[in-house]
């Protein structure tokens, strides 16, 4: 009996340091030092947090602009690009519409000449690489010129280099036929076209002026007929008069003040009294709409 109670007890003994050993294999201990107190929330700033790449190189200061001159225009500060673009609209366009015109009027000189007298090849591509060659050097002077305008002009500077420009753009108008300034390439085709073939062309060039000033002054007569309501056979006796004073009859204005400085005997000629009182009166005081209608009623 006291063997069971001895044997019993002694495994009770062996059993409590096994469960101390399962016990601690499943609840890890802490450490004195992982238990450290909870910090205080500290405040950062968001914008130290962005990286700075751009303090390795700070912005250079500003170059201070000069002040204009008291008596330099408002807002006209130009630069050399912007007065590249007043040189060419001086001629109707852009640079590219300044090129395709000097193309194209080389071209149709070409062109014409060859349809009056004959033209070889050799020669055209000469003359169309001396337009090219032209077309170069302008655009070099335009750079130029424009690299030379004032920043903040005055009216005395910017009407000086006006005229500059005018003078440069003068040649290469495209409306005005310079013919005591003629081009490079028109240089190069007289100097290597033969007698027979200028001889050709200087008829058909007076041929084509004495056709353009006839048409000239049908256009005048017709705008003065509207005017006034003429008929067929009043038409035919200005048109004898605008023959023997072609000067007075390129133009419209220039057209009704020869017809107003007429003596009365010519007016009455030549114009009934209603269209005599019709003329005394100014231009822009005619009803145009009435005189359509009396001219379509008129006997042509």
């Amino acid at each position: 009996m006291m063997q069971s109670i001895h044997n019993s007890y002694a495994q009770r003994l062996l059993l409590i340091p096994i469960s101390i050993a399962l016990t601690a294999q499943f609840v890890p201990a802490q450490s004195p030092k992982s238990a450290t107190p909870p910090t205080e929330p500290t405040i950062s700033n968001t914008a130290e947090k962005i990286p700075r790449i751009f303090d390795r190189n700070p912005p250079e200061p500003e170059e201070e602009v000069q002040a204009p001159p008291k008596n330099a225009m408002v807002n006209f500060a130009m630069d050399p690009d912007r007065w590249i673009d007043v040189i060419y609209s001086q001629l109707g366009g852009s640079e590219s519409t300044f090129e395709q015109f000097q193309r194209r009027r080389a071209r149709i000189a070409l062109n014409r000449i060859e349809l009056i007298c004959g033209l070889d090849e050799p020669l055209r591509e000469k003359v169309q690489a001396t337009a090219d060659l032209e077309i170069q050097r302008f655009k070099t002077e335009v750079l130029t010129l424009a690299s030379q305008a004032p920043r903040n002009p005055t009216q005395e500077e910017y009407q000086e280099f006006y005229n500059r420009i005018h003078k440069l753009t003068q040649k290469y108008q495209p409306r005005v036929l310079n013919q005591s300034q003629p081009s490079l390439w028109q240089k190069v085709l007289t100097s290597n076209l033969q007698d027979n073939q200028q001889s050709a062309i200087k008829k058909e060039t007076d041929k084509r002026a004495e056709y353009r000033e006839k048409t000239l002054r049908l256009e005048t007569i017709l705008r003065v007929s509207r005017r006034l309501g003429l008929t067929a056979n009043q038409r035919e006796k200005l048109e004898a008069y605008a023959q023997s004073q072609p000067e007075n009859w390129k133009t419209f204005e220039r057209a009704w003040q020869t017809l107003q400085s007429f003596p009365e005997k010519e007016k009455q000629n030549i114009l009934t009294n209603e269209q005599i009182q019709e003329l005394k009166k100014a231009l822009e005081t005619t009803d145009d709409l009435q005189l359509v209608v009396r001219e379509f009623g008129e006997e042509w």
